[in-house]
């Protein structure tokens, strides 16, 4: 397993976590206030960030089944 690359991933799956719940909060908060255009766009971004993502975390569990399959090929 790479395991090096599966930690890089799970980094780069932090930071995104950490954008997505900062992107929630001004939508949440845009939303209370009635700033209806700009929670607009700040919901386009949580969308791009979120299927970020899920492409992490598919490349994550691709990484896992690999090795799953090598040792019971072994």
């Amino acid at each position: 397993m790479d395991y090096n690359q599966f930690e890089q991933l799970g980094d780069k799956l932090r930071e995104i976590g950490h954008q997505r719940r900062e992107l929630a909060e001004q939508v949440f908060s845009e939303v209370r206030t009635g700033e209806k255009n700009s929670s607009k766009d700040l919901l386009n971004q949580l969308g791009k960030v979120s299927d970020e993502a899920i492409n992490i975390i598919s490349q994550q569990k691709q990484i896992l089944d690999q090795e799953v399959n090598n040792i019971q090929q072994s």
